[in-house]
C-alpha cells in the first residue's frame, strides 16, 4: 500500500503501483533486479573522470548494452508504466525510464534528481560545476539548454519561455503521482472506469489535497453509480477548493446526487 505521509522509496513505490495489476508481483525480485543493474555498471560507470562522462557511461550501458529503450511504436501501452515490465521488456516511457535511471545511477553514487518537465519527464545530475539535463527516453542524451527550449516549443507548438520551475527536481511521492497521472489517463481515454477509480484512488493516499483528482474520482463515482461516495468527493473537493473552475460543476453534482442518495435511503 502506497503511504500518504510518511517518505516512499521511488523503486519500492513504482513496484506496488505495479503489483496493483499484478497481485503476485514480487516487489523484492526487482529491487534487486535494479541493484544486479548497478553492479554490472558499476566497473563501467566508475571509469569516468568526472560526472559528464560517468553520465554518459551509464546512458552506454542501459540504452546500448543492456538495450532499454523509449517505446514510440505503443506509448499508450500500460505495460510501459509498469516498472517490472519495462525492466522484462525493455521498453518504457520517459518517467519509467528515468526511475530506472535514478534508481541505477544513485546506486553508482551519482547526484541524480528526477525533473518534472511539462509532458516529458527528464533526469538531472547535479555536481560542484552545476547540473546536466538527461533525456532516458531518447538514450540518456545530455540536452543542451538550447534543446530544452526547442522540445518545450514542440510539446506546446509555439514558443514558450523556460521557467526554472519546470526544471524543479521532483521527489519521490512527486514522482509516483505523476506514473499514476499516466495511468489514470490511459485507463479513462479507454472507458475502464474501475482501474481509473483505482488509480484515483492512489494519487489521493499520495496527496490527499490533489483537488483536480478529487473531482474526477467523484465523477468517476458517479459513472459507477456510487453515488453516497460521488457525492463525499465533491463536497470535500468544494471544502478545498470552493473557488476552483470546476466548482460551480461540482455544486450541480452535489445537489444531483443530494436528490440520488435521498432515493436510495
Amino acid at each position: 500500500m502506497l503511504a500518504s505521509r510518511e517518505p516512499v522509496p521511488l523503486a519500492r513505490g513504482a513496484l506496488l503501483i505495479a503489483k496493483e495489476e499484478y497481485p503476485d508481483l514480487k516487489v523484492d525480485h526487482y529491487v534487486d533486479r535494479l541493484s544486479e543493474l548497478a553492479r554490472e555498471a558499476e566497473p563501467i560507470v566508475s571509469a569516468g573522470n568526472d560526472t559528464v562522462e560517468k553520465v554518459q557511461l551509464l546512458s552506454q550501458f542501459l540504452f546500448e548494452q543492456k538495450g532499454f529503450e523509449g517505446n514510440r511504436d505503443a506509448f499508450s501501452d500500460p505495460r510501459n508504466s509498469f516498472l517490472n515490465d519495462v525492466i522484462e521488456r525493455r521498453l518504457g516511457i520517459p518517467i519509467t525510464l528515468s526511475v530506472i535511471y535514478l534508481e541505477v545511477g544513485r546506486r553508482l553514487g551519482l547526484n541524480l534528481y528526477g525533473v518534472s518537465f511539462p509532458t516529458h519527464f527528464l533526469v538531472k545530475a547535479v555536481d560542484e560545476r552545476g547540473e546536466l539535463l538527461i533525456d532516458p527516453f531518447s538514450g540518456g542524451i545530455i540536452l543542451t539548454l538550447e534543446q530544452v527550449k526547442a522540445k518545450l516549443a514542440e510539446i506546446y507548438r509555439q514558443p514558450v519561455e523556460l521557467h526554472p520551475a519546470m526544471l524543479k527536481s521532483a521527489g519521490a511521492r512527486q514522482i509516483l503521482v505523476r506514473m499514476l497521472r499516466n495511468l489514470k489517463g490511459i485507463y479513462t481515454g479507454a472507458s475502464d472506469w474501475a482501474r481509473s477509480l483505482s488509480a484515483l484512488d492512489r494519487i489521493l493516499m499520495l496527496d490527499p489535497r490533489a483537488v483536480e483528482e478529487l473531482a474526477e474520482r467523484g465523477q468517476v463515482y458517479e459513472r459507477l453509480e456510487c453515488f453516497k461516495a460521488a457525492l463525499d468527493d465533491f463536497q470535500s473537493f468544494l471544502s478545498l477548493a470552493p473557488e476552483h473552475p470546476a466548482a460551480e460543476v461540482a455544486r450541480e453534482a452535489v445537489l444531483r446526487l443530494v436528490r440520488q442518495v435521498s432515493l436510495i435511503n
